[in-house]
């Protein structure tokens, strides 16, 4: 705590009153980027997996039920 405590006071002296709010202010509007950046960024990150695996299960071939539905539709055909 007294760390921070010289920290605020140095850059109250260098930066001066009227300036240190404006300094704090564009700060805090930078880290809430770099966060909203950092969070759209893992959120990305963790989907493409997810797209990944979807692709190779639906390229692996027919799911059953379509492969019965298929064989019946040719067996109607060929009695007709």
């Amino acid at each position: 705590m007294p760390e921070l405590l010289v920290i605020l006071v140095v850059a109250l002296l260098v930066l001066g009153p009227k300036r240190l709010p404006e300094v704090a202010r564009s700060l805090g509007r930078g880290i809430a980027e770099f966060r909203r950046a950092s969070t759209e960024l893992r959120q990305s990150l963790n989907a493409q997996p997810e797209e990944q695996s979807e692709k190779q299960r639906s390229s692996t071939g027919p799911k059953p039920e379509q492969g019965a539905k298929q064989e019946r539709d040719s067996d109607n055909s060929r009695d007709g």
